[in-house]
């Protein structure tokens, strides 16, 4: 797998939620969604936390100076993010050449247990 790991994710806050999709290979960290919405070297990761009312999961991070909130449950209501969007050939998405970590979560099947799976896995890439 090249070290690379793709999951469909959401950014939450607000009176918004946003669908997208979070990567990392090559020491990058990218979120797209329509348009990419952050693209940073892991070194600029901070302030990894796992809230536990989450169960796993969800994360909050600091990229490049913003904070973020970022779960791999679909929020209720929510899309699942367009596999479109993985087309935007920026930052990590242009080194991935197609291989994806999460088959399931982007064939639609997002719930809790693959969001949670994710989340185990994304665990292990940026600890908290």
């Amino acid at each position: 797998m090249n070290g690379a790991l793709v999951s469909p994710a959401w950014l939450i806050g607000g009176l918004r939620n946003v669908p997208g999709y979070l990567a990392t290979a090559q020491g990058g960290l990218t979120f797209v969604s329509d348009t990419p919405v952050f693209d940073v070297p892991l070194s600029q990761v901070t302030d990894v936390s796992w809230p536990w009312w989450w169960f796993g999961g969800g994360l909050k991070l600091t990229a490049a100076g913003q904070r973020w909130k970022v779960t791999f449950v679909r929020p209720n209501g929510m899309p699942a993010p367009h596999p479109s969007m993985l087309a935007t050939g920026v930052g990590v998405f242009g080194l991935l050449s197609g291989t994806w970590q999460d088959m399931d979560a982007l064939r639609g099947l997002a719930d809790v247990r693959s969001g949670r799976a994710a989340g185990k896995r994304w665990r292990e890439v940026l600890p908290g």
